[in-house]
């Protein structure tokens, strides 16, 4: 399941717009906020555990698209509207998200004190019918695939000869999680193959409240990749992928995928 919805910013004449360069966290808390606002009951069940945050996998992903960016030290100018683009495979997750992203009260939201959102429409995406054996993929969103050194995650990239490993330990893990919520458990139901077409290696700025209150510093960089690729395994398991994105981090933006043409 997947949509878009398209936010104008409200309440400034300008042309130009800003958000700080870590707006994938304010999206995230901005969905965070419409779903709590929405249904408090289900928001608790997703993101939290009693009185600790739940880190369990979440079956969703999520793009921003601002047009005509540019970046500049720590902030991120723009012209038009804003495209949000949300995705899963979890029928209840995206009902209470879709209703949630629709409610007026919501509206104007502040994104910044100085960027305020409104709701301008939205729409739903159709899926491809079928899921063949091998497709193309071209990313909306860096990618992120990583491993253990020691007590640090460091990141893999499709140039690294243990890649290909790497990814598929990384995406059985996310797929059987994804499906221990349906009551499925099982992981990849054949290992995958990547072969990159047209891939370059990104660095994200990004921040998290656990990265601040850890080391103390305010921003992360994050190191993907984005482009087009190949993607070789089982049908059932790339659908999977393309509803749910891809990687490390894809409820906070990071991950998200489209089917190339």
């Amino acid at each position: 399941m997947r949509a878009k919805f398209i936010f104008e910013v409200s309440e400034n004449q300008s042309e130009v717009h800003n958000l700080p360069v870590y707006y994938r966290t304010i999206f995230m808390s901005f969905l965070k906020r419409a779903l709590s606002l929405y249904d408090k009951d289900y928001f608790n069940r997703i993101y939290w555990w009693g009185e600790k945050k739940n880190k369990w996998q979440k079956p969703f992903v999520f793009a921003v698209n601002l047009p005509n960016m540019n970046f500049q030290d720590d902030t991120v100018s723009f012209r038009g509207d804003i495209m949000l683009n949300i995705s899963t495979s979890d029928y209840e997750f995206f009902v209470n998200m879709y209703n949630s992203l629709l409610n007026n009260r919501l509206y104007p939201y502040d994104l910044t004190e100085s960027c305020k959102i409104k709701l301008k429409r939205m729409y739903l995406v159709r899926e491809p019918e079928q899921f063949s054996s091998t497709m193309t993929f071209k990313t909306f969103a860096p990618v992120l695939i990583e491993k253990k050194e020691g007590n640090k995650k460091v990141p893999v990239l499709p140039f690294s000869k243990d890649f290909e490993e790497v990814l598929n330990d990384v995406v059985d893990f996310e797929i059987r999680n994804i499906r221990l919520l349906r009551g499925q458990n099982k992981g990849l139901q054949k290992r995958l193959t990547f072969r990159p077409i047209n891939i370059q290696k990104t660095v994200v700025k990004h921040r998290i409240s656990e990265f601040v209150e850890t080391t103390g510093k305010d921003i992360m960089f994050l190191t993907g990749f984005s482009g087009l690729f190949e993607l070789s395994g089982d049908p059932e398991d790339l659908k999977e992928l393309y509803q749910n994105g891809i990687g490390f981090r894809r409820g906070q933006g990071f991950g998200f995928v489209e089917v190339a043409r």
